[in-house]
């Protein structure tokens, strides 16, 4: 009997581990419950209160018992790719999963993201993390800076495609784009002998034309940036921007349309911003360069906030329609209007230069999630992948 009991104790381990990834992936960390996962799996709350003293330890079980080894196995194969240039290693395989992610590989970005503030997940993640950069010879004191900026941009470009579709997936040709990618990793490359300097970058704000609206939206942001979404309360919006809950009901209908309004203004601020700046970059003497300045500012530390806002949004909008449309809507509005300052004089052309547009759009926002779980990002000299990257070459 005592054997009997502890099968089946074990399988019930493994349904409620099962259980428990299915919830994240589809009402996120923040909405995580303990009646969920048992309901799901089937089992009474006592069943999980009897391995798990509360939800957090609940997520952290998931990622060292699910998520973690399925994950960084995925990375290993895009570092085998991407960096050391390995034919083994299938870059069409890479954008397949990119284009449909599994289970695990949107679980695994939940759970990075949420480590930040949840103190059970960061006891487990973050020495993960640690170790598997240092594992690959990526970690903050690494003496080959080039190979660890590579690595990062790496992380950044299939995070930031993954996250880049969470409003809306749509069909894009990724291979191109990591091809790419690798032939300008293997390029020679003579670590110029100045200082690298990012582009001195402020704070991102609302300017609305309304003083209680800017320090809402604002407000929107500086919370969202710490406690995520669903957990950025009415009554806190309310008294970081000085006012009163009324004043957030006297505008908007809805906490929701004041979380999806601070996204529409600050992301299609930021991003009619960063056409300008990419419009500069086309005539710059130099491309690679004037590129890696541009990514050192989005990087610094004013923009800290800015960047977890926007990395935090995105992640919301696969738990939230509203948000999610909104998104999506900004996003395409500055596809469009960088397709247009490119210019395609074809269908092939213009597919391609979509694909480019993505891309260009994706790696700024996986560059956030990086920074979000590795060490001294913001110390990368950037140099090392933009000049190979933007050398004269068609895509």
């Amino acid at each position: 009997m005592s054997r009997r009991r502890s099968v089946s104790s074990q399988e019930n381990d493994e349904r409620l581990l099962e259980a428990a990834l299915a919830e994240i992936v589809e009402v996120g960390v923040d909405r995580l419950g303990m009646s969920g996962v048992a309901r799901r799996a089937g089992l009474t709350t006592g069943a999980l209160y009897g391995r798990y003293e509360n939800v957090n330890e609940l997520a952290a079980a998931v990622w060292t018992a699910r998520v973690r080894d399925a994950h960084f196995q995925f990375l290993d194969r895009v570092i085998h790719a991407l960096v050391d240039g390995d034919p083994s290693a299938s870059l069409a395989g890479i954008a397949r999963e990119l284009s449909s992610p599994s289970a695990v590989t949107i679980a695994a970005l939940e759970l990075l993201a949420m480590a930040r503030r949840i103190d059970e997940l960061e006891e487990v993640v973050t020495p993960d993390v640690e170790s598997w950069l240092t594992r690959w010879r990526v970690g903050p004191r690494v003496r080959d800076r080039r190979r660890r900026a590579q690595a990062l941009f790496a992380l950044g470009a299939v995070w930031g495609v993954i996250l880049h579709a969470m409003p809306k997936a749509r069909p894009v040709e990724w291979e191109p784009m990591f091809a790419r990618t690798t032939r300008s990793f293997a390029q020679p490359y003579d670590e110029p002998g100045d200082r690298f300097v990012a582009e001195a970058a402020g704070a991102v704000r609302a300017n609305v034309g309304d003083a209680s609206q800017n320090a809402l939206i604002d407000s929107v942001s500086a919370i969202a940036a710490r406690v995520g979404f669903d957990r950025a309360t009415a009554s806190r919006i309310a008294r970081r921007a000085n006012l009163t809950s009324g004043a957030i009901y006297a505008r908007y209908e809805t906490k929701s349309e004041l979380l999806s309004q601070a996204v529409e203004v600050l992301l299609a601020q930021r991003l009619a911003d960063d056409l300008v700046a990419n419009t500069y970059l086309f005539t710059a003497p130099d491309v690679g360069r004037a590129t890696a300045s541009v990514i050192g500012g989005y990087l610094s530390a004013p923009r800290r906030d800015w960047r977890i806002f926007r990395v935090e949004a995105q992640l919301a909008a696969r738990h939230h329609a509203e948000l999610a449309a909104t998104l999506d809507r900004v996003q395409e509005a500055a596809i469009r209007a960088y397709l247009e300052a490119l210019g395609a004089n074809s269908a092939e052309e213009h597919r391609a230069l979509d694909a480019l547009a993505r891309f260009a759009q994706a790696i700024p926002l996986g560059l956030a999630f990086v920074d979000l779980v590795a060490p001294a990002v913001s110390t990368t000299d950037w140099r090392a992948v933009f000049v190979p990257l933007l050398a004269p070459e068609p895509f």
